[in-house]
């Protein structure tokens, strides 16, 4: 059972585990340990999503104001995450456009957490009580371990079409692609 915590604790911690690994990107200088933390920014960013979608985002729904429109943007910040991801997954990362794609990358996630820290969480933190937090953060919690847990993709599982990094991903968190 994964240790409870309130679910903006939670996501907080994802949130700067992904900024390390794009800490990590900006002075690796190999290409293959760029293409390896790309995959593993790909397989964070993926499992956080799913875990979003599922538990955050029909809360946010529910509980704000303005709970559809915040919940809509904030899902076409991850789209376009995982859009950029599978374009990633395409190219060598020494091809030129890698780290420019890389850097775009960075500034869409870098807008969903601040759109997240600076306006979701703290709106949570008014509408929910303590109990519902705690709940939501284990039913994300849950989540996040089941995608921990599940067994690592395997390599006759490799890229083709519609066969991205990310697609494969969260095919095996939820069964089905975006």
């Amino acid at each position: 059972m994964p240790e409870q915590h309130d679910v903006v604790e939670l996501l907080t911690a994802d949130h700067r585990q992904v900024q390390e690994l794009f800490d990590g990107y900006r002075t690796a200088g190999d290409p293959g340990q760029r293409r390896r933390l790309v995959e593993r920014i790909t397989v964070e960013v993926v499992r956080h999503s799913v875990a979003e979608e599922a538990h955050l985002y029909p809360t946010v729904r529910t509980a704000l104001p303005d709970g559809d429109q915040v919940a809509d943007e904030e899902i076409e910040e991850l789209i376009q995450a995982e859009r950029i991801l599978a374009d990633l997954d395409a190219l060598d990362p020494r091809d030129r456009e890698f780290d420019p794609l890389v850097r775009r990358l960075m500034d869409v996630v870098s807008m969903h957490i601040r759109g997240e820290e600076d306006l979701v969480f703290p709106e949570l933190r008014e509408r929910l009580t303590p109990e519902e937090l705690l709940a939501l953060g284990l039913r994300v919690g849950e989540t996040t371990a089941a995608a921990r847990a599940a067994a690592p993709l395997s390599p006759e599982e490799g890229p083709g079409p519609g066969r991205t990094l990310a697609d494969r991903v969260r095919k095996q968190l939820t069964g089905r692609g975006r």
